[in-house]
């Protein structure tokens, strides 16, 4: 992982994911006798909220490969303030060379902060968007959008809690692992939406 660079560490973490998603695309192309797209529903929410998820999904690496996991002690402010100082140009400068090892980070306090609250920020955006996908789906006419929406709507609000308690009691191993796993499910479940809702052509 050449010196665990947070730009190659979360490269890993989202190939991992990235192959996780497409086997569950396989399995649901593979699904016996085939699953039938719904005939109406939020497509292009659901494409959004996809995007939205990878970004999210990805910020989320980069705050933890950056040791920022915890630059915020509280919420829902940091360090007692809405805005706290930050550094956002160094927060997510890609490459350092080479030579350098980053075990426990390299990036100063206001730039670990940023990095944390750009996560913050991105959470409340998915929050919206999954959130406004969930309702619409539950809305839905028809054999499996409400399940389906009910779904995403619980891993969302799991995945929130669980970020928040990730703050709130310092990142306990088992609540950072179930932040990752919810994560991941939530992705899939997105993919799984997007799959019943769009066009496929054989």
């Amino acid at each position: 992982t050449l010196l665990l660079k947070p730009a190659i560490v979360a490269a890993h973490l989202l190939g991992g994911l990235a192959t996780f998603a497409l086997l569950v695309l396989l399995a649901l192309k593979s699904w016996p006798g085939g699953l039938r797209r719904w005939s109406h529903g939020p497509r292009l929410l659901a494409g959004l909220t996809l995007l939205v998820v990878v970004a999210q999904v990805s910020l989320g690496g980069w705050t933890s490969t950056n040791y920022a996991a915890l630059a915020c002690p509280d919420f829902p402010t940091c360090h007692g303030a809405w805005w706290p100082e930050m550094d956002f140009g160094e927060a997510f400068r890609i490459w350092r060379g080479t030579g350098v090892n980053y075990e426990y980070g390299v990036l100063d306090t206001p730039a670990r902060i940023a990095v944390h609250v750009s996560h913050r920020i991105g959470a409340l955006l998915t929050l919206l968007v999954v959130g406004l996908l969930s309702i619409s789906l539950m809305r839905r006419r028809g054999r499996g959008g409400v399940g389906a929406g009910i779904l995403v709507g619980a891993l969302l609000l799991t995945q929130i809690g669980l970020g928040i308690s990730n703050v709130l009691f310092h990142l306990p191993l088992l609540v950072a692992v179930l932040h990752n796993a919810v994560a991941a499910l939530l992705l899939v479940t997105v993919i799984y939406v997007n799959y019943r809702l769009w066009p496929r052509h054989s």
